[in-house]
């Protein structure tokens, strides 16, 4: 039986919460504006960004041309582990998520952008979107934590 990505995740972040006493992230819930936002959901987005990137990192080097260039390769790659070092942050509840979260928005802010002036189709275009997600989780996750 394969072991779905997000159960995995998830027995890493009780194994790493187990020796603190803050509530795993899973049960971190933070409110803004109305609208709930747990770290979990902020995680999803990191991890969702961190393997979009990574994907079209290599879609573009297989593809080849004026649109994979070495710039917009070597952001991909910079945004992605990124996202994993700022989802790593979050699973090990570090004081320093928030610090990572702020850093991470603003490389998912600037990869989005250098996507989108590069279009080449549909897979950039869905990079950048996730991108966004990303950064706007992100900048939220901050935010509630300042």
């Amino acid at each position: 039986m394969m072991i779905e990505r997000r159960e995995l995740l998830m027995a890493g972040a009780g194994l790493a919460a187990a020796g603190t006493l803050a509530a795993p992230a899973a049960a971190q819930q933070h409110r803004m504006e109305g609208m709930a936002m747990s770290m979990t959901d902020c995680i999803d987005d990191c991890v969702a960004s961190h393997r979009m990137c990574l994907e079209t990192a290599a879609w573009l080097t297989k593809q080849g041309g004026a649109s994979a260039t070495a710039s917009l390769i070597a952001m991909l790659n910079d945004c992605a582990e990124l996202c994993q070092a700022t989802a790593n942050s979050m699973l090990r509840e570090s004081p320093l998520h928030t610090i990572l979260c702020r850093a991470c928005a603003d490389a998912c802010e600037r990869c989005a952008r250098e996507c989108l002036s590069h279009v080449v189709g549909e897979r950039i275009k869905r990079c950048s979107a996730t991108c966004k997600d990303c950064a706007a989780s992100c900048r939220m996750m901050a935010d509630m934590a300042s």
